[in-house]
């Protein structure tokens, strides 16, 4: 078929296109000089060969593949094929090519290649060299790259989860395209099986390149062809070839034969050494990691000998050390071995042993190990085998330039050789590497180091590399003339390929090969003989390409398309396991037990305890293999059904939440404050922005008092109103206000309602004019050093202005006011305004006058005004004349007051006998609703100087400092009323919204809307802290009764992502929650009013000029512009901040029901069903058959509690890592307590102390809230002594830390504390999830119970911050430099802080398994060493901030649901039996008495992982599909499991070699014969067999039973069954 889906898309028709691109390919442009000034275009095809350009043409036309030998320039083919399919992939076209490469090496340097020989941009992806989690991540790339490099897992994983659909894909290139064969499971055939399929809208051009077609046993040409829907075509003619190409010369070396006594002498202490470690091991108690770790004593055990064998002594004592030096996680990766919970130590224990066998050995014989100062090479130091390879290189090593590859099959082979090679004298000429895959483990085998390694061997850096099949394809090294199989290869295709390597002509390639072993000479001839046979079939057959559709086992989501196939559906389940929830106590992995059935074998799948299902058993299928593929692809669907698995067949993870922007913190971030910020409008009360008109006459303007009480009582203020067109609301009409000043000095205020006063028209412009004034005086106050001042209006009025009047008023009645006009026009009369003073009664002329700068006044007009004194450019008020001081009188003891100024500012006083003048300076506007410490009141007068009258101008007549007094407090009370007024709108708008919001106080929306940037007495912050904790608990208690089948990691991703700051800013954002915040401090020069408009008119065109971007200016640094519309900048944290404040407000003001409808609001759903609750409940009564491991009744002394539903009970101690039951374990329950108890101690910590600040709040919260404090109180509850795990490992952690805790305070060294482990306060959270279940989320109960057994904890007696955090917080008060400096020590995290400064210098290190952990650790040793010292933080420490505060009576916040009432049927100890599905198999009485007869040798009961009865999905479908009616939930009907089946787990489950069933006799005539059976079942510790015979049966299934069934009865004597 042809590939031809992307011409037909084009205008020209399907025949004329091909050719059309055809004829280009001879057609070299002969213009390019014209182009000279611009960069040249990349034109593969002015250096490409005949052969190349021909076989591009064949490409071109269909799908093809090109076979040919390495060196030959596929690549060059690929590239001009890119190159002319280039209309269909250059942007802006959305089609894309993707090239594939099955190794990162070969990935980088076939991406190399394209970027260099074309104009075409390119993308690589291999392994985690990108970050790419989210479907919109690939659109991106997609968007942004023309041609993808990648390896064919990356483009499987994309098409499986429609990252990318292939019809996008334009050009598909596979090279080393010999992987795809159909039999195959290589993502190379699934891409083509599964993908390529006939009913793809655009299919893609196929292209493949290789050097081999047939890569196998079973592989065929005519199967490449197929599966890849293409044609394979080399070059006709070999000279063309030959021109360019060089073939090495084969040769074979042989050695040997055979092993010598001394290797075999060495084989049988190893294997004696294994067999006494894992007789240890069963002496140990079992559990899940027994298995694991006898596999990984037989892996290494295996490697050992085959380095005995092929290297000999010293090689295998090299892989001994090796192998003992790496960490834990490396040594599996070098042995192939997977990564599970072993016994490390015993496997290190096994190495030490074998590493001293060697050494002793080499000792004895007086043979140094060194190999630097070895003489004679000679067996069994080196194995005949190595000293032929030593020979070899010897002979070559002479030679100049040389380059060699010598390939071996495993790493700890390679790592050896490498090793042995590189210290050897006689190869002294050669510098030795090793090459191995980047998945190795190795932490020297990075990608960037492997690039490295194999850029010093193309330099001559490196001559001789030793490599794993890693380096067989592909690696594009021109230099190598020597190739050496050291062990041989395993396919035709690894001979091809390693045989490529070799490139310079008279090139060797050689084999190493026993001569005593004919198997491998043959093999060596078969290799020779495939390969001719290969070049003949392609010679002379006649290609076509066949139509197949393979019909594959798949599961497709109908929604999404997104597939998995059998044979993915096994990653994808491993994937799966990974992401459940884990720690180095318990790594979940599923796990595969076979049997055979009547038609053929079935698998059943155990999955980890916290998984979604337990179990689930495969079809019967041919071959074990296939079992195991068709139980995953069920488990998958099942898993997918149950929303375990997305849509898009993935882990449900926040990565894949498309409706959510990524997370954001008020912790440090790379990109800064500014790039999380955006430009918001604050709203503007509606009572302050009704408006008056010219046209109403008069002007009705509600009227309120402003009184004044201050404290001390010792100044005087004038009385003032506030005037506006709309009445206040009734919260706001009385609104009081305490006002701090300097000295410890406060004004209290408060807004009287006094009716409403009329103006006339002329009174409203006087009354603007005044207010003008006044703004300009105590703002704007340069504008009055001119002669003239202008208080018109100007011709614009702002549609954002506020509409209101504050004036002079007197008092008269009972709260009532009238303006003092009076007042106003002597004031507005002042000639600075262009008006002249008008005097009655010719008063002027008897009043004493005074001659001031600008003219003679009357005192009367002098004495309450205010006045200019240019010399000093300051203002003052007048409030006396000083009639017995002139200014003849002494200024200070030295001066008088003529001396003082001529001398400090020239000025010669010309009428000294004046009187002086008694003033006080014009204040300076201040913010007086900034919070202030504790300032003690210091009684002291007015400060007041007297002036000569001369210096002075007159500015303002009648304004007074009683006036100015009160005007330094009005703008201050009106930024808080308007505050106040838009705390009231929002919550008219939640009220409309929902009747709870009518219950919200007003304060507390005040204190939520207010950020900690106003620098008010009262911040959202401790609302906060409780809003969040509710949230967290809400929303948690919602999903966890929502999604019964998620476990603990998909419900708190589900649970961060409705509560994290990212989408708590997008639900405020869709209320206009954010118009609402106060976010800044009050600045007086900001304050703009009717009189004073604000001078940056805004709007959308000039919005961005105006503020900028983000917040920033041109120079970087950030630019707050005030503007007519209110904008400012906001943080989205802030924003989200506001969210959690207001949940904060209606728990405390309104409680739960109120605050769940404010989130049902906003768009966060927290509700739930009661029948939810009780299925949960009634489902827990699944773990009652495990009520005899573990003392309920004990438990519930402890607790105070007894529970309804016991399950629930059990359910809480079973850790993760115990899976003897049918699935579950405590986690679901950790997640639900650990939110309940964050709002229990939450609630706890704000009622008992409310004076404590936000932050101290949050750390006490912190402190209280945490694992370790959780493991003190499980400790002290002896909650530890009740866990069911099958962890030794975490037991003995356990142990450890509940000993250390045990001990007193004087024998604990610092820095010697053992790890928590987690399991501990993991028990109290569960513990408390139970009981919240259990009592139907009765939180008064828990409240009570929390209350009880956290009361040591609660007492703060030995409070401890995070020592990490103490740290940086001691260096920032000093000014030092802290650096913690992680490294990796056997497994383990090595952490050193160091801290330096002036005279300062100390450090620590501290190891532990957790990086976290041991990095706490260093920091507590160098804070204890540093406060040694004498340093100390230099503000309190919240120790002492607890000792001084005050402490108010517990109360449970908020809480006012009513509980579910919960069946009181409690679960029946005493009554419940375990069911027969429960118990080991019941045994008939067979052969009992020959059974007993058996040798046996006593031995300590030990118990053994036991398996669920297993589950059936029932079709027969080839295609799963979601949209299907098939019922393929994994907790379908049982099936009966057999003994035969049991008995096969029961040896897989001990690592024992599958048990050996014979037919031992046969008894009767043909038609009624009858069939008698023996196993055989090897237990490897005891070195025992188990023989056991069955009775006489008439057809041989039955009698394989039978024997299996006494088999099964021995080993439950023996104790390795369950006894439920």
């Amino acid at each position: 078929m042809s590939g031809g889906g992307y011409e037909n898309g084009a205008t020209s028709s399907p025949s004329a296109e091909p050719s059309l691109i055809t004829n280009q390919l001879s057609v070299l442009s002969i213009n390019d000089d014209e182009h000279s000034s611009v960069s040249v275009e990349k034109d593969p095809r002015k250096i490409a060969r005949k052969y190349q350009m021909d076989l591009c043409k064949k490409a071109l036309e269909e799908n093809v593949v090109v076979y040919l030998g390495t060196g030959s320039g596929k690549t060059h083919i690929a590239v001009l094929l890119i190159y002319e399919m280039g209309h269909l992939i250059k942007k802006p076209q959305k089609s894309i090519c993707v090239f594939l490469a099955p190794t990162v090496a070969l990935v980088q340097q076939q991406a190399k290649v394209i970027e260099e020989s074309i104009d075409f941009k390119v993308g690589t992806y291999c392994g985690k060299s990108k970050h790419l989690k989210s479907h919109q991540d690939w659109e991106k790339e997609m968007e942004q790259y023309e041609v993808l490099v990648m390896t064919p897992q990356i483009l499987l994983h994309n098409l499986s989860h429609c990252y990318i659909r292939i019809e996008f894909i334009a050009l598909l290139i596979f090279d080393e395209c010999h992987y795809a064969q159909v039999e195959s499971d290589h993502p190379y055939a699934e891409i083509m099986k599964i993908f390529y399929k006939p009913d793809v809208v655009k299919q893609p051009r196929i292209f493949g390149m290789t050097a081999s077609p047939i890569s196998g046993k079973g592989a065929t040409v005519e199967g490449l062809e197929t599966l890849l829907r293409s044609k394979v075509y080399s070059v006709e003619d070999k000279d063309e070839l030959e021109q360019f190409v060089a073939s090495p010369k084969v040769n074979v070396y042989q050695y040997g034969p055979g092993s010598s006594c001394h290797t075999k002498a060495y084989s049988q202490k190893l294997e004696e050494i294994k067999h006494q470690c894992v007789k240890e091991l069963h002496k140990k108690a079992v559990d899940s990691t027994l298995r694991n770790t006898k596999k990984m004593l037989k892996r290494l055990h295996g490697h050992l000998i085959f380095s005995l064998e092929n290297l000999g002594v010293l090689g295998a004592l090299q892989a001994s050390c090796i192998l003992l030096k790496g960490d834990h996680h490396e040594r599996h990766q070098m042995v192939e071995a997977e990564v599970n919970a072993s016994d490390d130590s015993l496997c290190d224990r096994y190495l030490s042993q074998v590493d001293t066998v060697f050494t002793s050995g080499c000792a004895k014989d007086g043979m140094n190990p060194d190999l630097a100062l070895m003489e004679v090479l000679k067996e069994p130091y080196f194995s005949k085998k190595l000293l032929r390879l030593i020979g070899i290189l010897s002979n070559f090593g002479v030679q100049p330039d040389m380059k060699c590859i010598v390939f071996v099959n495993r790493i700890v082979t390679a790592r050896s050789l490498s090793y042995i090679l590189q210290h050897l004298k006689i190869l002294s000429s050669w510098k030795c590497g090793f090459l191995v895959g980047v998945h190795s483990g190795l932490k020297s085998m990075s990608r960037k180091n492997t690039n490295i390694i194999l850029d010093k061997f193309r330099s001559g850096e490196l001559n001789l590399l030793i490599a794993t099949k890693v380096g067989e394809e592909g690696l594009d090294i021109q230099t190598c003339c020597l190739v050496i199989r050291f062990d041989l290869p395993e396919t035709v295709a690894s001979f091809i390929q390693s045989r490529g390597r070799a490139r310079m002509p008279k090139s060797e390639y050689a084999f190493l090969v026993d001569r005593g072993n004919q198997r491998e000479l043959d093999l060596i001839e078969h290799f020779t003989r495939s390969e001719a046979q290969m070049d003949d079939e392609i010679s002379s057959r006649k290609s076509r390409t066949m139509v197949a559709d393979f019909q594959e086992n798949i599961y497709k989501v109908d929604m999404t398309g997104a597939t998995v196939s059998s044979a993915l559906s096994i990653s994808l389940l491993h994937h799966y396991c990974s992401k459940l929830p884990h720690d180095e106590y318990f790594c979940p992995k599923p796990q595969f037990y076979y049997f055979d059935d009547v038609d053929g074998t079935i698998c059943k799948l155990i999955l980890p305890s916290n998984a979604a299902m337990h179990s689930i058993d495969s079809a019967p299928q041919s071959s074990i293999e296939a079992a195991k593929k068709d139980a995953c692809l069920r488990a998958c669907k099942s898993l997918h059904e149950l929303g375990a698995l997305t849509d898009y067949l993935l882990p449900d993870q926040a990565d894949e939440d498309k409706d959510l922007v990524p997370d954001f913190s008020d912790l440090e971030c790379c990109e800064g404050e500014d790039a999380r910020e955006e430009l918001h409008e604050m709203i503007v009360p509606a009572s302050l922005k009704e408006p008056w008109t010219e046209t109403d006459n008069p002007v009705c303007l509600n009227s309120y008092y402003i009184s004044f009480f201050p404290f001390p009582n010792d100044r005087v203020y004038k009385k003032f109103g506030l005037f506006l067109k709309a009445p206040l609301p009734q919260e706001a009409e009385r609104m009081k206000l305490d006002l701090n000043l300097a000295r410890g000095r406060s004004v209290k205020t408060e807004l009287i309602p006094s009716g409403t006063t009329s103006f006339e028209n002329n009174e409203i412009q006087l009354a603007e004019k005044f207010q003008r004034m006044f703004f300009k005086i105590i703002l704007d106050r340069s504008e009055f050093i001119s002669e003239f001042v202008s208080l018109e209006k100007k011709d614009f009025v702002d549609s954002g202005s506020k509409f209101y009047l504050l004036l002079p008023v007197n008092l008269f009645g009972h709260d009532k006011i009238s303006v003092d006009w009076e007042l106003v026009r002597r004031c507005l009369s002042s000639p600075v305004f262009g008006t002249s003073v008008c005097t009655s009664n010719n008063m002027s002329k008897f009043e004493e006058q005074l001659q001031l700068a600008n003219g003679s006044k009357s005192v009367h007009d002098v004495v309450n005004s205010l006045v200019y004194v240019p010399c000093k450019d300051a203002f003052f008020f007048i409030s006396d004349v000083v009639k017995d001081k002139n200014a003849y009188s002494m200024y200070k003891d030295s001066k008088n007051h003529v001396e003082h100024y001529y001398d400090t500012f020239s000025v010669h006083l010309l009428y000294p006998d004046q009187p002086l003048i008694k003033a006080k300076q014009l204040f300076c506007l201040e913010n007086l609703l900034r919070k202030k410490g504790y300032s003690e009141l210091r009684d002291k007068e007015e400060h007041f100087v007297e002036l000569p009258p001369e210096i002075c101008q007159l500015k303002i007549i009648g304004f007074s400092k009683d006036i100015g007094s009160s005007l330094s407090l009005l703008p201050s009370i009106m930024h808080r009323l308007e505050s106040l007024l838009v705390a009231i709108e929002l919550k008219g708008c939640l009220s409309a919204s929902f009747p709870e919001g009518r219950e919200l106080a007003i304060d507390h929306v005040l204190e939520a809307l207010t950020t900690e940037n106003c620098h008010e007495s009262f911040s959202l912050e401790r609302l906060e802290v409780l809003g969040d904790a509710f949230l967290k608990f809400a929303v948690g208690r919602h999903l966890f009764l929502l999604h019964d089948a998620f476990d603990e990691g998909q419900l708190t991703r589900k649970r961060s992502n409705a509560v994290n700051n990212s989408n708590l800013y997008m639900v405020a954002i869709r209320k206009n929650l954010q118009a609402y915040i106060r976010d800044q401090s009050f600045e007086p020069d900001h304050f703009y009013v009717l009189g004073r408009p604000c001078p940056v008119t805004c709007n959308k065109q000039t919005e961005k000029n105006i503020h900028g971007l983000c917040g920033s200016g041109t120079d970087g640094v950030k630019t707050e512009v005030r503007c007519s519309k209110y904008h400012h900048w906001l943080r989205k944290k802030t924003i989200a901040d506001i969210v959690e404040a207001l949940v904060g407000a209606f728990v405390v003001d309104s409680g739960f029901k109120a605050a769940i409808a404010f989130l049902k609001w906003i768009g966060i759903h927290t509700d739930f069903k009661e029948p939810q609750l009780k299925s949960i409940c009634s489902a827990s009564k699944v773990f009652m058959p495990l009520a005899d491991e573990i003392d309920v009744l004990g438990i519930e002394r402890l607790l105070g509690y007894s529970f309804i539903h016991k399950g629930l009970l059990i359910q809480a101690f079973i850790h993760p890592s115990y899976n003897r039951h049918g699935g579950g374990c405590y986690q679901r329950l950790e997640f639900l307590g650990d939110a309940v108890l964050d709002y229990l101690i939450t609630s706890y910590l704000y009622s008992v102390y409310p004076k404590l600040k936000p932050g101290q709040l949050t750390d006490l919260r912190s402190i209280s809230v945490n694992n370790n404090t959780f493991a003190v109180v499980a400790v002290r509850q002896s909650f530890h002594s009740h866990i069911l795990c099958d962890s030794s490992d975490l037991r003995e952690s356990i142990t450890r830390y509940v000993n250390f805790i045990g001990r007193p305070d004087s024998t604990r060294r610092l820095g010697e504390e053992p790890s928590c482990p987690k399991a501990l306060g993991d028990l109290v959270e569960s513990c408390m999830g139970a009981i919240l279940l259990d009592t139907g989320f009765d939180l008064n109960r828990a409240w009570q119970i929390i209350l009880s057994f956290l009361k040591p904890v609660m007492s703060f007696t030995r409070l401890q911050l995070n020592p990490t955090r103490e740290l940086y917080e001691l260096c920032q008060s000093f000014g030092w430099n802290l650096k913690f400096l992680p490294s990796k020590k056997d497994g383990n995290f090595l952490v050193e802080a160091r801290v330096n400064g002036e005279n300062v210098s100390a450090a620590a290190s501290a190891l532990n398994i957790n990086k976290k952990s041991a990095q706490r650790m260093a920091a507590q040793i160098v804070c204890s060493s540093l406060k040694a010292q004498g340093y100390r933080p230099k503000s309190k420490s919240l120790e002492q901030v607890l000792k001084a505060a005050i402490k108010m009576e517990a109360k449970l916040i908020g809480y006012d649901e009513t509980p579910c009432v919960l069946t009181t049927i409690c679960d029946d100890l005493d009554k419940h039996e375990t069911s027969e599905s429960d118990c080991d198999l019941k045994v008939f009485p067979i052969n009992e008495e020959l059974a007993r007869s058996c040798n046996f040798k006593s031995k300590s009961t030990r118990k053994l992982l036991s398996t669920e009865a297993s589950v059936q999905c029932n079709s027969d479908q080839t295609t799963m599909s979601n949209g299907s009616k098939e019922d393929a939930k994994a907790t379908g009907g049982s099936k009966t499991e057999s003994a035969k089946s049991r008995l096969h787990e029961i040896c897989a489950a001990n690592c024992w070699k599958p048990p050996l069933f014979e037919c031992c006799k046969e008894t009767g005539p043909s038609h009624l014969k009858e069939f008698t059976f023996r196993v055989l079942v090897e237990i490897e510790e005891t070195s025992r067999v188990i023989e056991s015979y069955g009775e006489a049966q008439a057809k041989k299934k039955d009698a394989a039973e039978h024997a299996a069934e006494g088999a099964l009865w021995f080993l439950k004597q023996e104790g390795y069954l369950l006894d439920n």
